[in-house]
């Protein structure tokens, strides 16, 4: 037994797959009986020799959008799956850009499709999902005049046929298929299962060695005749975010695993944005005639069809004692359920995590940790990289959409902290305000426009805008004239959107360069924008009429990637994220110069935006607070004067006379 001792859960990759000793203390149990230490069924594979480089390469500089700019295949012959490993991977362009280059990984056994970009790519740390069959197509589209890219591959894992570990109560395994999608095969011979933390985020097994290159699977199909895994299309497949993980791998009673995956990346969604199911955590109680039920991954032997080998299967059956972080039940499992949810069926919590086999064909129980174990529950509470982006207190009126995870929240102009209020269903790109209506605009990768409730969170589409078919990074809108301002990063085009049509219209010519992130300061009644250089981000100005940018300044020579930008009228400063360190900045107006905040304590990546809700200032003529000074204010206050309301009393002098029509008619020819 290892006493308990926390440690990093990548650093137990090593022994996945292969018994994992515990010493005697911790092979016992209540009643003193000896429990088998727990063995990972890991899809058995092996690694083949590649010797492919596409050598730089890059799209014509006159080509018309996206080309094929290198192809071929890895083949394995009768394999049932393959992973892809690139030695070196270089994409050119800012992969928030619809000009950056990509990878498109086809199985010719089922047309399943993953897509890479530089940012997802890292998140796989240079490989693929697992795609069926024994031949992949790999495709690297590229974009002109973005540099050029290159893909070096020297070894492909390739699977095989598959053993079991029995730990059936019993002499018959009664397990049934099931399609439960709050339940994950773990690629390492595991089971995994979505929980309601902060994030809808993933216990397992300690012992499982979770680590980056892990991928969860959902929506598993059945094996093949023989047990041969069968993966799920890419879209169902998710890598973990190594910095997230924690885990103690201490015998029983004490073995857990928690962790977080990114954002799938085809379709830029995490598990539970996409199956909308988790387990709600609860403490193991005394047994009291409840029901077990456990649902996973596990293997099979004969007489059960080899075709249901770690696929999803579920059983339930007696909940038998609780000894101490213990958690022990008489339901079937074998190797493969490691890591599964032990689910109170009698009450619907999730209570423990099964670990340890314990059952035999004379009966018995099998052995799972319980979720009130200190060292657990501090995990819980004290999560880290993507599990903890968002945790916090929601105060304020600057706002972030679009974290790793998908997070609506507001960002500490004091501390830096990204606090979590809301979830969203897309990942955005751009965030602007509306001081008139109270929210924020807000627009996705496929130029769908929202507006968000910044007090409830509440995301209502108002539809997908037309006119382009470029990738829109970045919104800006003055609220006293009612424009919508866009930029597309990828050509540097400003357009403005039609806010009733939802149709774009170019303002000038494509200007270049690489603006992430634009807001209407209300101040200075001017469009800014932030253009990432090399050489440092630069704070710009960009001409509403011709689309000309005009530098103001450097943010700082070693901040080159900040991909929103908000303006808030309280401290008349700008703000934005620095991608490289996740630190909130507070930018000045008229050097350029950045300052560090803090740290958001979130992820950020290539895509998210910002804006701050300022309050719009008092504006006597515009009687219907529609935001604007127009002839229907005029008729209001006409109306009121007509009659002798007191809404006519413009002067609040307690009569209604010409001196509340002229001092009306001077702020109406004024404006607001």
């Amino acid at each position: 037994m290892n006493n308990g001792k926390s440690v990093t859960i990548a650093a137990l990759v090593a022994v996945c797959g292969m018994l994992v000793g515990v010493n005697s203390a911790a092979a016992q149990v209540a009643g003193h009986r000896f429990v088998d230490p727990p063995s990972l069924p890991t899809p058995p594979s092996h690694e083949e020799p590649l010797a492919i480089d596409s050598g730089p390469v890059e799209a014509p500089a006159d080509a018309d959008g996206p080309q094929i700019v290198f192809a071929t295949f890895v083949e394995s012959q009768g394999a049932p799956w393959l992973r892809l490993a690139f030695e070196s991977l270089t994409l050119a362009g800012d992969p928030a850009n619809e000009n950056a280059a990509r990878v498109k990984i086809t199985s010719m056994a089922d047309g399943g499709v993953q897509w890479l970009n530089a940012e997802t790519a890292s998140q796989w740390r240079l490989t693929s999902a697992f795609m069926n069959g024994d031949t992949v197509l790999v495709e690297l589209f590229a974009s002109p005049n973005t540099g050029p890219s290159r893909i070096v591959m020297t070894k492909v894992t390739v699977g095989e046929d598959a053993p079991d570990q029995r730990s059936i109560c019993g002499t018959v395994d009664n397990r049934a298929l099931s399609y439960d999608d709050r339940n994950a095969r773990h690629s390492v011979g595991c089971s995994s299962w979505v929980i309601n933390d902060l994030n809808s985020m993933f216990l397992t097994a300690g012992h499982c060695g979770t680590s980056s290159g892990h991928v969860m699977q959902f929506k598993v199909p059945l094996s093949t005749a023989s047990g041969g895994l069968v993966n799920p299309p890419p879209e169902h497949q998710y890598a973990v975010e190594s910095s997230s993980v924690q885990g103690v791998n201490g015998g029983i009673g004490n073995d857990w695993g928690y962790f977080g995956v990114s954002a799938n990346s085809n379709t830029g969604l995490t598990p539970y944005q996409s199956y909308g199911l988790r387990h709600v955590l609860g403490n193991a109680g005394a047994p009291s005639g409840h029901t077990i039920r456990i649902t996973g991954y596990g293997t099979v032997s004969s007489p059960v069809s080899p075709t249901w080998n770690q696929v999803q299967k579920t059983h339930t059956g007696s909940y038998t004692a609780l000894a101490g972080t213990n958690v022990q039940y008489a339901v079937d499992t074998t190797g493969g359920n490691s890591g599964s949810c032990v689910l109170n069926d009698t009450t619907g919590f999730a209570i423990g995590i099964h670990t340890h086999a314990g059952c035999s064909s004379s009966g018995g129980a099998n052995n799972g940790t319980a979720m009130q174990l200190t060292s657990l529950q501090n995990a819980l509470n004290n999560p880290t990289g993507i599990c903890k982006s968002g945790k916090g207190t929601p105060a304020g009126n600057l706002f972030a959409a679009g974290d790793l995870a998908n997070n609506f929240g507001t960002l500490n102009t004091s501390t830096g902290n990204f606090a979590k209020r809301g979830e969203l269903a897309a990942q955005f790109q751009g965030l602007t305000s509306d001081w008139n209506l109270g929210v924020l605009y807000a627009i996705d990768t496929n130029r769908k426009l929202y507006s968000i409730n910044p007090s409830t969170a509440v995301v209502t589409l108002k539809g997908t805008v037309t006119g382009t078919s470029l990738t829109i990074n970045a919104l800006g809108y003055n609220p006293r004239t009612g424009k919508l301002y866009a930029y597309s990063a990828g050509t540097g085009q400003l357009m403005s959107i039609n806010t009733s049509t939802l149709v774009a219209t170019n303002i000038g010519s494509a200007q270049g360069g690489n603006v992430g992130g634009i807001e209407w300061d209300t101040t200075s009644e001017q469009l800014v924008g932030l253009n990432d250089q090399t050489s440092g981000t630069q704070l710009v100005r960009i001409n509403t009429t011709t689309g000309v940018r005009t530098v103001v300044g450097t943010l700082g020579a070693s901040i080159t990637d900040c991909n929103g930008l908000a303006f808030r009228d309280t401290d008349n400063s700008y703000y934005t994220i620095n991608a490289a360190n996740e630190q909130l900045l507070r930018i000045n107006k008229t050097t350029g110069v950045a300052t560090s905040v803090g740290a958001t304590g979130g992820l950020f990546g290539a895509q998210y935006g910002l804006a701050a809700l300022n309050t719009r200032p008092p504006c006597p003529p515009d009687l219907n607070n529609d935001g604007f000074v127009n002839g229907d204010d005029y008729d209001l206050f006409a109306g009121a004067f007509e009659s002798g309301g007191t809404a006519a009393d413009y002067n609040d002098d307690g009569f209604v006379n010409g001196d509340d029509f002229d001092a009306f008619a001077e702020d109406f020819e004024a404006g607001c």
